[in-house]
């Protein structure tokens, strides 16, 4: 197989987009002159923006010009222009395997999931999830198990960066928020747009917020969507010091250059957490109804909080009985943990985390 130009169909979450970057990697490094276009939603797009492995981006809309099914054969017509070679499918749904079906591209590869088999010239089956552990190595099967490489090794680290003018931008909105020169600053993403299972308590990170305050005299980002942005005030009333919100403030790449200013990052199993780690920021992750060992961060400078009950992980978007396996995540532990990570990677007010 020599194909020209690829298809790759991105996932929708900005979590599974980063853990599916080590896969389009792995694809580069297996066609290195061939053309890898992404097929992309417009709220995943920015992930993938100066990423290498990436020639081009196409941005499907399916709420706005992509919208019912005179936007979808629009859609499909643009791909037929393109005339692929070859179709990956990293997200899971029919609807990507009919889309590379309309498109007419000769080789679609993808998992056989959602009674899609027929849709797909390589219909691989799911390997069972003790075989491939984290889900990063979910999107490297994919490519394994159809010959496209060799057998990965497992994924220690997934790496993002930021643009130099996205750091300048991100030190201007800092300045002008009043947070200039070398803060210790400290981002608290309390969301998790999959369902109010995955989020701790609001009142726990109040209480830690103030106590990180108090022992790196630190300020206080807040980030997180337009949505959680109410997440983020019910913060702010109940904390003693003042926080910065930046939630629904940000683009994902300016989101992406905040985080980046930050030396340490508090957060739920959420997209926010996914970048942070792959920025190489130091990250405690609170975890609850979801598995820290496939959907964790992956970053040696990442540690990970939760309490095991009997019940997690059940991966509901909503707790069904008495959410105790968030509730058993205490402050003093995250706090305790916290400010042992930064001081075993040696974080200091004058030095960024991610040096």
């Amino acid at each position: 197989m020599n194909p020209g130009k690829i298809l790759v169909r991105g996932t929708n979450w900005v979590g599974d987009g980063v853990m599916s970057l080590p896969a389009l990697e792995a694809l580069r490094t297996r066609f290195p002159s061939a053309e890898i276009v992404l097929v992309i939603k417009p709220w995943v797009a920015e992930l993938y923006e100066h990423h290498p492995a990436a020639d081009r981006l196409i941005v499907y809309d399916p709420e706005g010009q992509h919208r019912g099914p005179r936007g979808f054969w629009k859609f499909v017509e643009t791909l037929r222009a393109e005339r692929f070679d070859l179709a990956i499918l990293f997200q899971n749904a029919f609807h990507a395997a009919w889309m590379a079906w309309c498109a007419r591209i000769p080789v679609r590869i993808g998992y056989d999931l959602e009674a899609r088999g027929a849709l797909l010239t390589d219909s691989v089956p799911v390997p069972p999830p003790a075989l491939y552990g984290h889900q990063s190595n979910y999107y490297l099967q994919l490519l394994f198990r159809t010959g496209l490489i060799e057998r990965p090794a497992p994924v220690e680290r997934i790496l993002l960066g930021v643009q130099h003018s996205e750091k300048l931008w991100a030190t201007k909105q800092l300045k002008a928020l009043g947070l200039g020169g070398p803060r210790f600053l400290v981002g608290f993403s309390p969301g998790a747009a999959f369902g109010p299972a995955k989020r701790w308590l609001l009142e726990r990170y109040a209480d830690l917020a103030d106590r990180l305050v108090g022992a790196l005299h630190a300020d206080v980002l807040i980030f997180g969507s337009r949505a959680e942005k109410q997440l983020a005030e019910s913060i702010a009333h109940m904390m003693q010091h003042t926080p910065t919100i930046l939630s629904g403030e940000t683009t994902l790449r300016q989101l992406m250059a905040l985080l980046a200013q930050c030396r340490l990052i508090i957060t739920n199993d959420s997209g926010p957490m996914h970048l942070a780690a792959a920025l190489g920021l130091p990250v405690v992750a609170v975890f609850g109804s979801t598995n820290e060992r496939s959907t964790g961060p992956v970053s040696p400078r990442a540690r990970v909080v939760k309490h095991p009950v009997s019940c997690s992980p059940c991966g509901l978007r909503e707790c069904p009985i008495d959410f105790r396996c968030m509730k058993a995540v205490s402050v003093e532990e995250v706090h305790r943990i916290a400010l042992g990570l930064i001081k075993e990677l040696g974080v200091t007010h004058d030095r960024p985390a991610s040096g």
